[in-house]
């Protein structure tokens, strides 16, 4: 099966009904197939252009009563 000049490949997916009765309805009204109408909802949600990514830094902060295992394992002990 090929679509487009590309191989097609099957997958499933779950919908709800009113999903599935909106997609009746619209390919119906537009007379594109349901499959069609998914694969133009993914292509203008997921773009497959590359994803832009934005330049930045991450700060992760954490408090804790107690220090965790692998933490306190590492400690060094005073012996007397």
């Amino acid at each position: 099966m090929a679509i487009h000049g590309h191989v097609a490949m099957a997958i499933h997916v779950h919908v709800t009904n009113e999903q599935r009765a909106f997609l009746l309805n619209e390919s119906a009204r537009s007379g594109l197939s349901m499959a069609e109408l998914v694969r133009r909802a993914l292509d203008a949600t997921y773009p497959l252009a590359e994803r832009q990514q934005v330049g930045g830094f991450e700060l992760n902060v954490g408090l804790w009563r107690r220090l965790d295992a692998a933490v306190t394992g590492r400690r060094l002990r005073r012996v007397d």
